[in-house]
């Protein structure tokens, strides 16, 4: 494991690309298949790993989350981030439909997402509190202001979707939309690329906060399924043209 971080970086990383955090989970995936990092090692730091990709923490962090998800490692809290004994090629398998089929693979995640987002809405309508609709309004106005500055929407986006889930007060549904959200953050890409999608975005996440302000749960699942149908073809004519 040392002499693969040791190591000075063969393949230039494409520093212009928004999936900075897929060219590291790819690396360290081949570095696995190829018996480099094996069960038991543990990775260097987040800061390490910065200075070794030499690219910010916030990418690094991504990726660790997605090989966590994935089964790949696992954080032990006081002693770090572990490679985990597992079957691989499972693993390894399960990634592959984003990066070879990546039509599919965001059909299937769209797929997924409605089923989970649009039962969400319907609770979240019937459930809401004062402090879920606060967390709702926090993140469009964030995402509001990030537009007027030209700044990037996808985290005011994921927050703005989180708070909808965590006014379902269902642990279930929380706990996978946790999971899927790391997957999901690879079509957020696609759909939030072009910035002229930012306001359209932000124009359905006011709608959906409306509906569920006036716990209009038919107007607001309604809402959801407008906004997830746009975002799933803005994606796949992007996809299609890569």
């Amino acid at each position: 494991m040392k002499d693969f971080f040791a190591q000075q970086r063969m393949e230039i990383m494409d520093k212009s690309s928004d999936n900075l955090y897929m060219q590291i989970v790819e690396d360290i995936r081949n570095a696995i298949r190829k018996g480099q990092l094996q069960d038991g090692h543990l990775l260097p730091s987040e800061r390490e790993l910065a200075q070794f990709y030499d690219v910010s923490r916030v990418p690094v962090r991504e990726a660790l989350k997605v090989l966590e998800f994935l089964g790949v490692v696992r954080h032990i809290r006081g002693k770090g981030v572990f490679v985990k004994k597992i079957r691989m090629q499972q693993v390894l398998d399960h990634f592959d439909f984003m990066i070879m089929d990546p039509v599919h693979g965001l059909l299937d995640l769209f797929e997924a997402r409605e089923a989970i987002e649009l039962q969400a809405v319907r609770l979240a309508a019937q459930r809401r509190t004062a402090a879920d609709m606060e967390a709702m309004e926090a993140a469009i106005v964030e995402m509001q202001l990030n537009i007027a500055l030209g700044k990037e929407v996808d985290a005011a986006s994921i927050k703005f979707h989180t708070a909808i889930v965590d006014a379902t007060h269902n642990q279930v549904i929380q706990k996978i939309n946790e999971y899927l959200s790391d997957m999901l953050s690879v079509s957020r890409q696609y759909s939030l690329k072009d910035r002229i999608r930012h306001e359209v975005a932000l124009g359905y996440h006011r709608r959906i906060q409306e509906k569920i302000v006036a716990q209009d749960v038919d107007g607001a699942v309604e809402a959801m399924r407008e906004h997830l149908e746009q975002a799933r073809q803005v994606i796949l004519k992007q996809v299609e043209q890569e």
